[in-house]
This record gives C-alpha cells, structure tokens and sequence, in this order.
C-alpha cells in the first residue's frame, strides 16, 4: 500500500484528492495548507471547485479521518509514513518543495509545469536524481483517454503517416485560485505556460521536439504575460502541427479541449464538449471507438504509483520531457514578443 501526502489543498490538490479516493491501494496520511481551513475542507470533501463527493467516491485505501492535517511543508515532511509528496502548489512554488521532499527521500509527483525556468527545472532533476527518489511531471493529457487514442493512432499507423493536427485549449479566465496567483504573470508564466503548455507538451509527446516555432498571442489583456496563443510548430518533412489557445475569452467561457488530426488513409475529431471521439477511416463508417476507461487525472497518479511499487522510473512522462516542454513553450512566448520564428 502506498500511502502518499499532498502539499497545496486548492483546486488541483481536490483534483488529486478525488482520485486517491478511486485508487485502490492507495492511502493518503497527510495533507498540507498553510491555510488550515483550506487543508480540513479538503480532508471534508470541499475545495474550490465545489464538493468533491468524497463519500460517494467510496475511498478504498483510508478515512478522511486518519488523514494528518500539517499547515507547514516541513513538518510533513518529517513524517515517516508519507512516502510520497504530491506537489499540487502554485507553480512559483514547485522548485522549492520539489527539492524538499528530494531531500527527504520521498518520491515526488508534482503538477504541471514543471517550474518558471529551465535553471529551475535542472535543479529539480538533479535534486531528485542526487536523492534517488522517482520523480514525475502530472502532464495529464499524455494519460488522457481519447488523446490516447489518438496516439496509438499515430504509433501503430493503421490509418497510415500522420500529416497535420490541430489542438485547441479554450478556458474561462481563472478567478479561483489562491490569492489570484495563476493571473499574475511572475508566478504562472500566464496561459501560455500554465494551460497552453498541456498541448506544447502533447505534440512534443507524439512528434519530438520541433526545428522551429512561430507564435501570435494577446498579451496583457488579462495578466501581463500571453494570454492567449497560437502556434505553428516546423517539423521539416514531418507533419503540419497547430496550436491555440487561452483564458481571453471572460469568466462564463466554457471551457474546451479539442483536436482534429488528418492521416494517410482518415481523419479524427474529438471535442469536449460532446465527449464524442470519432474516427473517420477512408472507404469506412464513421466510428466512436471505445474509449479507455477512468479520466487522465486517475490515470496518470495510477501510473505514477505503480512505478513507485515496482521500483521503475517513469517513462510516459520524464522529468527531463518536462523540461523540454517548457523550454518549448518558453520558445512560443519569445516568439509572440519579438514578432518572429524562433529555433529551438
């Protein structure tokens, strides 16, 4: 049984919450909030994205009850049933309580992005390499069901080569988070690295990391960074791939995701506001294949403690495949400022 804690009890840490609340085997101990009301309102079922329903998640592994509530890193970090630190903290925030818990022999899950700098980021993977700890990056939508799919789609080539695709991310403007930190461009790096960076991170996933980039964004209409963006990523003779988007659009905007990708032999379109998937196979019926059970979010903390209990280091996801994300996303900021193609 792995029993895990989590630091940053806001929205992404009720997210994480909710699925060790699925995941049989798993236990969680501890949490920690500096803000301790923050911290039993998640313990309870509650958190900013509204009630969690805890009990009819049916937790198999612990009680709310017997989770130990520590309003400082620290302390829970002292606590030798935590084996691992799920980091759900504001991005500033990651480097510093990466490299804690590294030091601390636990192992590391930590949210997206990895950090606000490539020097930051180093230092994470050396710390967790020097500790010996297993240490992975929550890029969820590498775990997510449809985009899955769609990448077995591309792998095992049954509609033949991929030649272009095209990804969307829409957001609301985010007003939930803790003291508004996700708008201030100095700790998020705005939408370009915070929500954008899902589907940089995605393409490099499934097409390596592009020649050259080529950005247009609107910049300082919410926070002072890229707020929304979008990209042409330059493989050579490789596939057209695109990009956009933001959280321009005000705080009613429904959030999307979306993709549409064209092949040799086919095409496919998933939609999220549908849920529907479909593939599109020349001199076939369109099809909505099945898709892979449980959300990415389960899937990948699933992933990542099934490594920790077989003592592997996670491959779907490095942390140097993090680094390398960001540095393409930081590529596509500099691109939207200085007006040109950037080579990476």
């Amino acid at each position: 049984m792995t029993k895990i804690g989590i630091v940053g009890c806001g929205f992404i840490g009720g997210v994480h919450f909710s699925a060790y609340c699925k995941i049989k085997g798993a236990k969680l101990v501890a949490v920690c909030d500096q803000d301790i009301t923050r911290a039993n309102n998640l313990v309870k079922g509650i958190s900013a994205g509204g009630n969690l329903s805890v009990e009819a998640a049916k937790p198999l592994s612990f009680k709310a009850s017997e989770v130990r509530i520590y309003t400082k890193l620290e302390d829970m970090l002292k606590d030798p049933d935590v084996e691992i630190i799920d980091v759900c903290l504001p991005t500033y925030l990651h480097k510093e309580a990466v490299i804690k818990a590294a030091k601390a022999g636990k192992h590391i899950l930590c949210e997206k992005p990895m950090a606000l700098s490539l020097e930051d980021a180093d230092e994470m993977i050396n710390a967790a390499k020097k500790a010996k700890v297993k240490y992975m990056v929550a890029h969820v939508i590498r775990f997510w069901p449809e985009y899955v799919v769609l990448t077995e789609l591309i792998t095992k080539k049954s509609m033949g080569k991929l030649l272009e695709a095209n990804f969307q991310r829409h957001s609301p403007t985010p007003t939930w988070t803790w003291n508004n930190w996700i708008l201030d461009e100095k700790k998020s790096l705005s939408a370009a690295v915070d929500l954008h960076i899902h589907d940089t991170d995605y393409i490099y996933y499934i097409c390596g990391m592009p020649e050259s980039v080529s950005s247009l964004g609107v910049k300082g209409k919410i926070s002072k960074g890229v707020d929304h963006i979008m990209t042409e990523y330059f493989y050579g003779k490789g596939p057209k791939i695109f990009a956009e988007g933001g959280w321009a659009y005000g705080a009613k905007y429904p959030f999307r995701m979306a993709f549409w990708a064209i092949f040799e032999k086919g095409a496919v379109e998933f939609n999220s506001m549908n849920c529907k998937l479909t593939i599109y196979e020349d001199g076939k019926d369109p099809v909505n294949p099945k898709i892979p059970e449980g959300d990415g979010y389960l899937r990948e903390i699933q992933y990542f403690l099934n490594c920790v209990e077989e003592g592997k280091s996670p491959s779907i996801v490095t942390p140097q495949d993090a680094k390398e994300s960001l540095r393409i996303a930081l590529s596509e900021i500099n691109s939207v400022e200085k007006g040109k193609q950037i080579v990476l």
